[in-house]
């Protein structure tokens, strides 16, 4: 369970949020939505800690989420980026070692580095149907499930995929939390939150 309180959410002196209250629950599916760049992806961030709520507080199973205690909770969490190929590792064959950078990248979306790094091959829409399942399927002790955008790249057809998959993970009592702008995903929503509508 993640839980909001009264939170104010704010980068580069802009307030992307103010008075965000809400309570993602345990076997329920909550939809974090807003307009393009109305900071969907920022206030993911916040709840796993990479970046501090400017007032009010984020927890995780009433326990209180910080920068310094967020390294602890992210053992609970599996993240989808919307830069979903930052994931490709895991198409490699399984003897195949996965750095400490790619893992880093995975979470923090920076890698600090002397010198440049490949970008990962973009990926086809099956093979981020393919990416996502394997991600969670490995992550199965994990109860908090992170998505960004994770439909949108996807035909019709494989955004119902995507979405039963989300499901599934609900039916075993996870905390599903996703941000999307498409009308079938936050139909399935039990809990939307529209960004668009708590700017200062």
């Amino acid at each position: 369970m993640l839980e909001v309180k009264d939170a104010t959410v704010a980068i580069g002196g802009r307030t992307l949020a103010r008075g965000l209250s809400f309570i993602a629950r345990d076997g329920q599916f909550t939809c974090l939505t807003g307009s393009q760049g109305s900071g969907k992806t920022t206030f993911l961030r916040t709840l796993m800690g990479f970046l501090p709520v400017a007032e009010g507080f984020v927890s995780v199973d009433g326990e209180l989420l910080t920068v310094y205690s967020a390294p602890a909770f992210r053992t609970l969490m599996v993240y989808l980026p919307q830069q979903i190929q930052m994931l490709a590792h895991q198409l490699k064959a399984p003897e195949t070692p996965v750095s400490e950078a790619e893992e880093y990248a995975v979470w923090n979306a920076l890698l600090p580095s002397v010198k440049p790094e490949p970008q990962p091959e973009p990926l086809s829409p099956e093979e981020i149907c393919q990416l996502a399942e394997r991600t969670i399927l490995q992550a199965d002790d994990r109860s908090i499930i992170i998505a960004d955008e994770p439909t949108a790249h996807l035909s019709p057809e494989l955004t119902k995929r995507m979405i039963a998959l989300l499901q599934g993970e609900v039916r075993k009592g996870k905390t599903v939390l996703i941000a999307s702008r498409r009308p079938e995903v936050l139909a399935q929503a039990n809990l939307v939150i529209n960004l668009d509508t708590l700017r200062q």
